[in-house]
């Protein structure tokens, strides 16, 4: 018997064993240490020296993800300088092998695609060499920086397998003006004080949980050296004169100026193509309106100053900054501010008051029949999503989840009459009503009328604290969604 027991025992450590080490092996690769070293010079250029090793322990950190086995650089020629101080990888055995001279790559990054004024921006592609399992690549860089206008960059410390040991330092010349501020610290992080302008060391970090529309935060250092102005400041600029753009806004207009006002900002976000850089890389400067407008491409602070200069040639006050544009209408013989992007098409709303407050949709139409035969006689038709509703797509909601999820509270009333073919009846009508405490309600009714029109009243409010979908919520508020997104099909039988 004792024999026995001494087995099972034996078979259970091993088993213990073995299922941890397959824990320790679970993750793709792991960052053995990275490191951000910022140095603002007397001059008032910046240096900055990245390094990073990362060890890979799957095939699929190899094969199925660019930024390991490929890292991506991006610099602009007329400001920095890219040194490649070191590239290499260290096989298992502990062998090195140097990255070879063709395995730098100088390309055009996608974001500056279809904009020529930015073809003279680079992206060093460096191929990684030797990849195996539990090879470890290293690679270390310095960008040095020439511009006029500083640097600022927010950097995520955690990424997407864990991190052993993350460093950010910063030294700055005597009478430097630096920032360094860390958000969403966690025990692991330490600011230390030894000699360095700023030090900062992170280790044993976990990754980022992957799921769609997380409200999960990770520790952050946002970082200003020799930056014109602060960090969180926010810089309005004045429209420049822009005839050019007479035209087009006069085939915009509209007796109503909030309409007026959102078909220019429309025609902005759909003719002017977006170029996503981050504005270090232009050294902070925003071309002039017109060169937007004539060369049909800009960064989102450029597309904002040309939606701006638009506003005002069609006579409206509006001043533009890097999130957006703060339009003035005049209400009653009172001045009210209002917030609007030309990146997107989202209504403008009051400035300063929260996004969720104002997501209120209340709509009745009537609707066309506009489906499609699915065989046997019938026919199916999907209600239109209208602009500016809930955007949360049901699947892309696992069963389980390990952060909260954020989103935009909303209070929508749809009330629509869909006109059928003749003689045709719905197959299965609707009804359902529930609420959720702390998440919302959702009615749904669908019904064909005497007259054979088909009724559907859709009502759904989301109103969670913050805006954040807790764990504990999830499985109820994902449900909900499921329930508005399969009721937003009708069939008919002819």
């Amino acid at each position: 018997m004792k024999r026995a027991l001494k087995i099972i025992f034996a078979i259970a450590t091993v088993t213990i064993i073995n299922s941890q080490a397959s824990v320790s092996q679970a993750q793709d690769a792991v960052y053995n240490l990275i490191r951000h070293h910022y140095t603002l010079n007397a001059d008032g250029s910046i240096d900055l020296r990245y390094r990073k090793e990362i060890k890979l322990l799957r095939n699929r950190a190899i094969t199925a993800y660019a930024d390991k086995g490929e890292t991506f650089i991006i610099y602009n020629p007329a400001y920095d300088q890219l040194t490649i101080n070191e590239s290499y990888t260290i096989r298992k055995d502990g062998s090195r092998v140097q990255t070879p001279p063709n395995a730098f790559i100088d390309q055009l990054p996608s974001q500056c695609e279809n904009c020529g004024r930015y073809n003279g921006i680079r992206e060093r592609v460096v191929v990684h060499t030797a990849l195996e399992y539990e090879c470890t690549i290293v690679l270390d860089y310095t960008i040095h920086h020439k511009g006029l206008n500083g640097w600022r960059e927010s950097i995520e410390l955690t990424k997407d397998c864990p991190v052993e040991k993350f460093e950010l330092i910063v030294d700055a010349a005597k009478d430097k003006h630096w920032e360094a501020t860390l958000t969403n610290g966690t025990k692991s992080c330490k600011e230390l004080s030894d000699g360095h302008a700023y030090h900062l060391v992170a280790t044993n970090l976990e990754q980022n949980i992957i799921e769609s529309y997380s409200a999960q935060s990770y520790p952050t250092v946002d970082i200003a050296l020799n930056a014109t102005n602060h960090i969180n400041d926010t810089v309005f600029a004045a429209p420049s004169p822009l005839p050019e753009a007479e035209d087009v806004v006069g085939e915009l207009y509209d007796r109503d100026s909030t309409v007026w006002a959102n078909n220019i900002q429309g025609w902005v976000a759909d003719n002017i193509h977006t170029i996503g850089l981050d504005m270090r890389y232009v050294d902070y400067t925003v071309a002039a309106p017109r060169t937007t407008l004539l060369s049909s491409c800009g960064t989102p602070a450029e597309k904002n100053a040309l939606l701006a200069a638009m506003l005002h040639v069609a006579g409206f006050r509006a001043k533009s900054f890097s999130e957006g544009v703060l339009l003035t209408l005049s209400e009653n013989n009172i001045d009210l501010d209002y917030h609007l992007s030309a990146n997107n098409k989202t209504p403008m709303r009051l400035w300063g008051r929260a996004i969720d407050h104002q997501r209120t949709i209340t709509l009745t139409r009537q609707l066309a029949w506009n489906g499609k035969a699915i065989g046997g006689g019938y026919e199916q038709m999907t209600i239109p999503t209208e602009e500016g509703s809930i955007s949360i797509d049901p699947a892309r909601l696992t069963q389980e989840r390990k952060s909260p999820l954020r989103l935009k509270n909303c209070d929508e009333q749809y009330h629509y009459t869909i006109v059928p073919p003749a003689g045709s009846r719905l197959v299965k009508p609707v009804s359902i009503s529930y609420s959720q405490k702390g998440i919302g309600t959702i009615a749904i009714a669908i019904k064909q009328l005497a007259d054979g029109n088909i009724d559907v009243v859709r009502k759904l409010n989301i109103d969670v604290e913050n805006g954040i979908v807790t764990t504990k919520q999830y499985k109820k508020f994902r449900k909900m969604m499921q329930d508005w997104r399969t009721n937003s099909i009708i069939t008919i039988a002819h």
